[in-house]
This record gives C-alpha cells, sequence and structure tokens, in this order.
C-alpha cells in the first residue's frame, strides 16, 4: 500500500512539472533561468545598463556598468568577429560579415547576479542560438540552446539569472544559421547587469595560485 502512495506522488509530480514547463522561466537550468519576451521578469534584480564606449573593427569592446565613466569595467569580446559598438546604452555589431556569431560577456573582477540584453535574429528562418554561462567557480553550463528558428527573426530580450547564490564571471551567445558560419546576430544591445559584486581578493589570490600550479603541473609533465 505504500509502495502504491509513493508512485501516485511521483506520478502527480511528474504531472505538475509537466502542467507548468511552458510557463516562464522558458528553460531551467542547473543554475541559471532563462526568460524570452517576458513583461514579467521576477522583481528585485536592481538592473543597471551598460554604457559602451564607441568603438570600430575591435575584437574587445569595453563598456561601464552604472555610468559612462564608472570604474565597473565590462568587456564584450569575440572570437569569430570584429566588432563595431556604438557609444552609450547602445547596440553592438560585427564589422566583419554583418552578423555576430560568438560573443561573450565579462566583467573583469567581478560577479553578478543576473544579464538582461537585446538580440535581432537574421536570416528568419533556420537560426540557431545556443547562450552558456560560467559561473564563479568556473564551471560552464549551456543552459539555453534553440535550434532552427526557435526564437524567430526580430528582436529577442533574454534574461540570464542565477540561482542559489550562484554568481556567474561570464555569459557567452553563440549564433549561427543552422550551426554554420553564416548569418548570425544583427546585433546585441542594451546589456544590463544586477548584483555586480567584487571578487573577494581571497578568491582572487585563490584562483592565481591555481592558476600557477597548473602551469607548474604542466611544465614537469613535459620535463617528464
Amino acid at each position: 500500500m505504500k509502495r502504491c502512495e509513493i508512485r501516485f506522488v511521483i506520478a502527480m509530480a511528474i504531472v505538475l512539472c509537466a502542467g507548468t514547463a511552458g510557463a516562464a522561466p522558458v528553460y531551467t537550468g542547473s543554475y541559471v533561468d532563462m526568460y524570452l519576451k517576458q513583461n514579467t521578469f521576477p522583481g528585485g534584480l536592481s538592473e543597471e545598463n551598460v554604457y559602451l564606449d564607441a568603438a570600430s573593427a575591435s575584437t574587445t569592446i569595453t563598456g561601464h556598468v552604472g555610468s559612462q565613466t564608472n570604474l565597473r569595467l565590462v568587456t564584450f569580446s569575440s572570437t569569430t568577429d570584429t566588432l563595431n559598438a556604438s557609444n552609450g546604452f547602445a547596440s553592438i555589431q560585427s564589422a566583419t560579415d554583418d552578423y555576430i556569431n560568438n560573443l561573450t560577456v565579462t566583467a573583469p573582477g567581478y560577479w553578478f547576479e543576473d544579464l538582461i540584453f537585446s538580440v535581432n535574429l537574421s536570416p528568419s528562418n533556420n537560426m540557431d542560438l545556443s547562450v552558456t554561462a560560467t559561473d564563479k567557480s568556473g564551471g560552464t553550463n549551456t543552459f539555453a540552446s534553440w535550434v532552427a528558428a526557435g526564437l524567430g527573426n526580430g528582436e529577442n530580450q533574454i534574461l540570464v539569472l542565477s540561482t542559489g547564490g550562484n554568481l556567474m564571471q561570464s555569459v557567452t551567445i553563440n549564433s549561427y544559421y543552422g550551426f554554420q558560419s553564416i548569418g548570425g546576430l544583427d546585433d546585441a544591445k542594451h546589456f544590463q547587469f544586477s548584483g555586480v559584486t567584487a571578487v573577494p581578493e581571497a578568491d582572487t589570490y585563490a584562483m592565481l595560485l591555481a592558476g600557477l600550479g597548473l602551469v607548474g603541473f604542466a611544465a614537469r609533465r613535459k620535463l617528464a
């Protein structure tokens, strides 16, 4: 009898989970949530705009959280494109082929609770988009992946939200037409952060020591 009751509870839990799957957030990963085109983002995020520095044909764009001159720096880099940026709370475009295929957002010396940004997808069909977050421990999780027009073209507002205090150190956006090196994002814009927290000095030193340890280990293996 007890075994039947347990099975019933499990079955009800599955039904309830299935019933809420279509509600916001659109996707739930291991430590981040994804919202898409939602007018009901959760409250209490205390978003601050990221103001870009104007740049032309660069692999790295810089910006500042909260104001054009704030010391909290943000970097936008690409492994596939040189980038152009408009000054202010503005957009980043590819200077290579009009499409951004890869863009990584970091805040050097800081962790953050969430990131909001808007993207324009093109062309209008068969567009693939994935978003990968790296948490403060260095672990990665591709928590959102749309394949073949899962988003459609046009502007899409996205929220990457950390959960359980597992703050992020970077977010990477990849977009291709059929995961081939054609098409991509027309632009990425209106970046906002909340919960920007300075990396504690002890953690900074620990990360540095861990990196030096790996270098030493690699050198010893090479000599051996």
